[in-house]
């Protein structure tokens, strides 16, 4: 891990990177990642072209999709 300490895109800012240092306990340590899902853009591109529109979008935790995986 050390090839990317110093590392930044300038995505993340400095409250970006308060929060999840708040979320992790002492003596631990934590990596923030950042990732485009590439398929997205053309998709919602091609649903406005046809005349949808964006009314909301979220995030689904992985442990809801791990509770339902296990039921």
């Amino acid at each position: 891990m050390a090839i990317f300490e110093g590392a930044s895109s300038g995505i993340l800012d400095e409250d970006d990177i308060s929060e999840a240092a708040a979320a992790v306990e002492g003596g631990s340590s934590a990596a923030l990642l950042v990732y485009e899902n590439r398929w997205a853009a053309p998709f919602a591109a091609a649903v406005r072209r046809g005349g949808g529109q964006l009314v909301a979008f979220g995030r689904i935790p992985i442990q809801a999709l791990v509770a339902v995986l296990d039921a």
